[in-house]
């Protein structure tokens, strides 16, 4: 009785996985960390004031301009590219390349993130801007910000 137990529990398991697996795209949550050294939250307790002033004084400036890179994600790797546009540190366009070989779910994912993003990015500081979860992409976003530091160092004017 045990091993029919044991065999119905493992073609469980291996049916809802069949089934998961594609699903996952943008959607999946991936188990690599989500944040960079320079996205790491600072102990701002231990700051002075005078060490306040002087990260305020090299605070980054952008070359207004259109600047276009490839933001990747998840863990086969899936990818977008991004261009966004820059005026005075400000994002006033943004558009979204999908990837061109993706399964009809990943591709939904994409398609309903890259309608979403405009409305939560455009208007904001380049420094500001973060994505996470929009429209129900919880891994696009990631995408999102890979690409977006690319652009940063590409527009970055006093580096």
């Amino acid at each position: 009785m045990k091993t029919h137990r044991l065999t119905r529990a493992a073609a469980g398991a291996a049916a809802s996985l069949a089934v998961l697996v594609p699903l996952a795209g943008c959607s999946s949550e991936e188990s690599r960390p989500t944040t960079t050294p320079s996205q790491q939250p600072s102990n701002s307790s231990t700051a002075s004031p005078k060490d306040l002033e002087s990260s305020e004084a090299q605070e980054t400036e952008y070359a207004d301009g259109s600047y276009t890179a490839r933001g990747y994600y998840g863990g086969a790797p899936s990818y977008m590219t991004f261009t966004v546009t820059l005026d005075d540190g400000r994002i006033t366009d943004v558009e979204s390349g999908l990837m061109p070989d993706n399964n009809e779910t990943s591709r939904g994912y994409q398609e309903r993130f890259a309608a979403a993003l405009p409305d939560e990015v455009i208007g904001k500081s380049v420094d500001d801007v973060e994505v996470g979860v929009l429209a129900g992409s919880s891994s696009c976003g990631d995408g999102f910000n890979d690409a977006l530091a690319k652009i940063r160092d590409q527009a970055a004017t006093n580096s």
